[in-house]
C-alpha cells in the first residue's frame, strides 16, 4: 500500500506527498548510513522545524471573538517548497524594479558537457567560475557584434540541478539586449549570433578552468566539441519589468523539487515526474535514501551567491 497523508490534493485527486514528510521519516537513519555536509544538516533541520512552535510565532488577539490567533514562523530553508517560493517571489519583484526601464531583455541558458559535472561537484568553487565565464561570453559577443566595447546588464543565476534531480550545473542569464558604451545604451537588435556564442562560451569557460582541472580534459573538450558548448537562446523578448519578475521568479532559489511533482511514496521509494526538453512527461523512481541524496546535493555552501549581477 502507498503511504499517504490525510491531506488530499483536491485539484487532481491524488494523494499529497511532501519532501518534508519524507525527510521526517528517514533523515535520522540516512545520517547513520551517509555523510552529510554541515550546510545539508543545517538546511534540513530548518525545514523540519518549519512552522513549529520552537521557531517562534506571531500571536494576535481578536477582541470581538475573544480568541488568540497564532501564526508560526516559516523556516526560509532552500529545501522548503512554501518558504522558498515566497522568498523568491518577493526578491524577484524587488529586483525587477531595479532594472533599466524600457530596455528589452533576453534569456540565455549556458550549459556544460557532462564530463565536467563531476569536477564542479567536487570543487564547488568552480560554480563561480562558470558564472563569471558566462558573463565574459556575453560581453565579448555583444562587443564583437557592434565593433565597440559594450557592458551588458546581466543577472546570472546558477542552477546546480536538472529536472530529473541529477547534478547538472548550468547558468540562466537574463541579459539586456545590448550594452552600455560611454554612458549610452547601444542595442544589438533581436538577432543573436547563435553559432558564434557557442564557441565564445566554450573558449571562456575552458580558459577559466585552466589550472583547476586536468589540462588533458580541457584539450579533449576543444577537440570533442569543435562547434562549441551548447547554449540556449530563448526566443521570447522580455519587454516589461512585470514579465521580467515572472521570469526571475521561475529560476531563482526555488527548491530542486516541489511537492506537486511527487507522485508516489511508500516509505521505501519515491516516484516523481518531470518534463524533458520535448515537454514529454517522464517518471523516475528513487529509493528514499537516493531521493534524499539527490535533493540535498544541490545545496550551495554557506555565503555562496547563486545570483550575480
Amino acid at each position: 500500500m502507498t503511504y499517504n497523508q490525510e491531506t488530499q490534493d483536491k485539484s487532481n485527486k491524488k494523494p499529497f506527498f511532501s519532501v518534508k514528510q519524507i525527510f521526517e521519516d528517514h533523515w535520522k537513519e540516512y545520517l547513520q548510513a551517509h555523510h552529510a555536509r554541515a550546510i545539508e544538516k543545517e538546511e534540513v533541520a530548518k525545514m523540519l522545524s518549519c512552522k513549529g512552535m520552537e521557531r517562534g510565532c506571531f500571536v494576535y488577539y481578536c477582541r470581538n471573538c475573544d480568541k488568540d490567533v497564532i501564526i508560526p514562523f516559516g523556516c526560509n530553508s532552500r529545501l522548503c517548497s512554501s518558504c522558498g517560493k515566497r522568498h523568491t517571489d518577493r526578491w524577484a519583484e524587488t529586483l525587477s524594479r531595479r532594472t533599466f526601464p524600457g530596455i528589452i531583455h533576453r534569456h540565455l541558458v549556458f550549459t556544460i558537457p557532462e564530463a565536467l559535472w563531476i569536477y564542479v561537484k567536487e570543487d564547488r568553487n568552480l560554480q563561480k567560475v562558470i558564472m563569471d565565464a558566462s558573463y565574459a561570453a556575453v560581453e565579448e559577443l555583444f562587443s564583437g557584434m557592434k565593433h565597440q566595447h559594450l557592458t551588458p546588464g546581466v543577472i546570472a543565476v546558477l542552477h546546480p540541478f536538472g529536472k530529473d534531480l541529477r547534478f547538472k550545473p548550468h547558468v540562466h542569464c537574463i541579459v539586456t539586449e545590448g550594452g552600455f558604451h560611454a554612458h549610452q545604451f547601444v542595442s544589438i537588435g533581436q538577432y543573436i549570433h547563435y553559432d558564434t556564442i557557442h564557441k565564445v562560451w566554450q573558449y571562456h569557460l575552458l580558459t577559466a578552468l585552466r589550472g583547476r582541472i586536468p589540462q588533458e580534459i580541457i584539450d579533449w573538450m576543444f577537440k570533442k566539441y569543435p562547434h562549441g558548448f551548447c547554449l540556449y537562446v530563448k526566443p521570447e523578448r522580455i519587454h516589461s519589468n512585470k514579465r521580467l519578475a515572472q521570469y526571475l521568479g521561475r529560476y531563482v532559489r526555488h527548491p530542486a523539487i516541489n511537492n506537486s511533482r511527487i507522485m508516489g511514496y511508500n516509505r521505501e521509494s519515491v516516484t516523481f515526474f518531470y518534463r524533458d526538453h520535448e515537454k514529454s512527461i517522464q517518471y523516475k523512481t528513487f529509493s528514499v535514501h537516493e531521493f534524499i541524496s539527490a535533493v540535498i546535493q544541490h545545496l550551495p555552501e554557506k555565503q555562496f551567491r547563486l545570483v550575480r549581477y
